[in-house]
């Protein structure tokens, strides 16, 4: 420990903070994988609930299955692959050890399933004739596979082609590979939880591992984190002044606070990308975005309030109309959905959602209505049941167009139906359930 820390704690908190922030997406993206079972290379059908492992992986359209392989590079290059699946929406997540999206694999441009091959950042050598390769930056790689339904009654059979994944070494080949392992059951504790409460000893010592064993020299400078003991490949122990241990404590503290309540620049719109808050790449995007769909597979838009800027509240009356001709602009489908807040602040997904495949009404002039009520409304194709409490839509283009992409195209606003307020209580599940 340098000395100048034994008399200087404000330094030593400091550079805890930044040293946490730092290493923020390697932390996250360990603590993932350790909701997992023990073994990698193995395919793992993932819960129907799965934000509580990582928010990237909050899906409310219970229409897609999804499925989970942590891929070791080590040894050699890895083939993933996917069968035909019959013209259904699906597609191919890939994230490194710093949980950077390093590539993504789709049917627009493969219609009849894939051999994907993943080559770490050592490997020399060919891919496969009519494989797919994509080099990682990391021996570490994170694929998450989605496949959506056509219909309710279509789930089980999109559950059944999870069982047709298959993942093994890539070479010699014709090697056999390994189907659907099993089921990833959700945690009792969030991933982002079990980092947080980690002590500062365990927390530093982790990553003082991690950052041996996934080196990023080129874009990250590891050198201030030495100050207060910090060594990758390493054992990093406490320094035996308290003042000193108790600045780590709480610098660890600050950094976490940073990554959680950095969400980038505010855009000034009642309607908010997902994927476009903190920068590609930082802490704050790595928590956001880590095992969510790219953008050009899922775009996400997500609205609290409504076009006056009130939040919404679902004893409240509120519709979406799209214009003549302004209705999501998707290759594949889109989806409506909301959730609501409990008293204690938790994000509770509604299981009911509207969806572009079924046969939603048209107004006479052509525009598209729909009505997010607590009560029923018709036409009920069109009508989003709202639970009371306070409310969050969101709006999910599946394979969006260049129009939605390039910002030229944005979700209307809500807007309350009436100038009074339907229930008395309404203010009551505003103070309550605060976002």
């Amino acid at each position: 420990m340098a000395s100048q820390l034994q008399t200087n704690p404000f330094d030593a908190r400091r550079t805890a903070a930044d040293g946490v922030v730092l290493g923020f997406p390697l932390l996250l993206v360990d603590a993932v994988r350790r909701t997992h079972p023990v073994g990698m290379n193995q395919i793992l059908a993932l819960p129907g609930e799965c934000s509580v492992i990582t928010p990237g992986l909050a899906d409310d359209d219970d229409l897609v299955v999804r499925a989970s392989a942590w891929i070791d590079l080590s040894d050699g290059p890895m083939l993933l692959a996917l069968p035909n699946l019959g013209g259904r929406y699906w597609a191919i997540s890939l994230f490194d050890a710093w949980g950077r999206r390093i590539g993504r694999v789709d049917p627009r441009t493969h219609q009849r399933g894939v051999d994907l091959v993943l080559a770490g950042p050592g490997w020399r050598g060919e891919a496969p004739k009519d494989a797919v390769a994509r080099r990682a930056p990391s021996d570490l790689v994170w694929a998450v596979v989605r496949i959506a339904a056509r219909s309710p009654g279509d789930r089980d059979f999109a559950q059944g082609l999870l069982e047709k994944l298959a993942l093994g070494p890539a070479e010699p080949p014709g090697a056999p590979l390994r189907a659907l392992s099993g089921q990833v059951d959700a945690p009792l504790q969030p991933a982002l939880d079990a980092l947080t409460t980690l002590s500062p000893h365990r927390l530093f010592h982790h990553l003082a591992r991690l950052l041996a064993r996934y080196p990023d020299t080129e874009r990250l400078d590891t050198a201030a984190l030495a100050e207060i003991g910090l060594t990758p490949g390493k054992a990093f122990h406490l320094p035996e002044d308290s003042v000193i241990r108790d600045a780590l404590t709480l610098g660890a503290a600050d950094g976490f606070a940073r990554v959680i309540h950095d969400q980038g620049p505010a855009e000034a719109t009642i309607w908010r990308n997902v994927l476009s808050g903190a920068p590609d790449g930082s802490a704050a995007a790595t928590l956001a975005n880590l095992g969510a769909a790219a953008a050009e597979d899922i775009q996400q838009w997500v609205c609290d309030c409504d076009r006056d800027g009130r939040p919404l509240i679902g004893s409240e009356p509120y519709v979406v109309r799209f214009a003549p001709g302004a209705a999501p602009p998707v290759d594949g489908f889109w989806t409506l959905s909301l959730a609501s807040r409990s008293p204690s602040g938790a994000l509770r997904a509604g299981r009911q959602l509207i969806d572009s495949r079924t046969a939603l009404e048209l107004d006479p002039d052509g525009a598209l209505t729909l009505r997010i009520d607590h009560q029923p409304a018709e036409p009920t194709a069109n009508w989003l049941a709202a639970p009371p409490g306070r409310l969050r839509l969101r709006l999910k283009l599946y394979w969006p167009k260049a129009s939605a992409l390039d910002g030229g195209w944005r979700p209307p606003e809500p807007e309350r139906v009436g100038g009074a307020r339907r229930s008395s209580t309404a203010q009551t599940e505003n103070r309550e359930t605060r976002l």
